[in-house]
């Protein structure tokens, strides 16, 4: 049997992030934001649009990528001007814009249905129900089998891996690498992983520590 295809950076994210059958979310909303902010952002730098210096956007090709959700993004950071900073740009669109993006175009795909379930103290819950759930399970369970056989991740999934732990989805998704995975997955991200890449996922980390300390305070 074919392996599902691999999605776009933050499609495969958003999918790790939800239950495979459900839909139901396994990170909190303002968790699931930045996660999805940053993966964005990473799929330009993927694009060849933009790198990451010195903890700031710079644009490095403004035309279009063809995709409307990367090219979304691109167009607000050319309206906002000079001002670039990633932490910022990470914490405004985790304000429900990355979300929106990935799930209009998880949606155009085909690859989630969303439903709609009343609750029983009233309002409506919204969920994006996958398609199929081998397709949904299958971004972690790619990371898995290529660290536990020893091969070597392509850049997006040592980005994906990155952001699930930066989000802390690794107690799901990462919760059967053997006492040899994980060392060996910490390895590729210190050693593979491109420096901007690295602190754009870093960045990601301390918005999400910052997220969880606003809400115990």
């Amino acid at each position: 049997m074919a392996s599902p295809p691999q999605l776009p950076l933050a499609d495969d994210l958003f999918l790790t992030a939800h239950d495979t059958v459900r839909g139901k979310c396994l990170l909190s909303p303002a968790t699931l934001g930045l996660g999805l902010s940053a993966a964005l952002l990473a799929e330009l730098v993927l694009w060849r649009r933009l790198d990451v210096v010195d903890s700031k956007i710079v644009i490095i090709d403004d035309r279009p990528t063809g995709d409307p959700a990367t090219t979304a993004v691109l167009d607000q950071l050319l309206r906002e001007g000079s001002h670039r900073v990633v932490r910022d740009w990470i914490s405004f669109l985790a304000t429900g814009v990355a979300v929106d993006l990935v799930e209009r175009r998880l949606s155009r795909g085909g690859h989630v249905t969303r439903q709609e379930k009343r609750s029983l103290i009233g309002g409506t819950k919204v969920y994006f129900v996958p398609a199929d759930s081998m397709t949904a399970g299958w971004p972690a369970t790619r990371v898995r089998t290529c660290v536990s056989r020893g091969e070597l991740l392509d850049v997006s999934d040592l980005v994906l891996s990155g952001l699930i732990l930066a989000t802390g989805l690794d107690q799901q998704a990462f919760v059967t690498l053997d006492a040899r995975g994980r060392p060996a997955l910490f390895d590729q991200l210190r050693r593979r992983m491109p420096a901007m890449l690295q602190e754009l996922v870093a960045h990601a980390e301390a918005a999400v520590g910052d997220a969880v300390m606003a809400r115990r305070a």
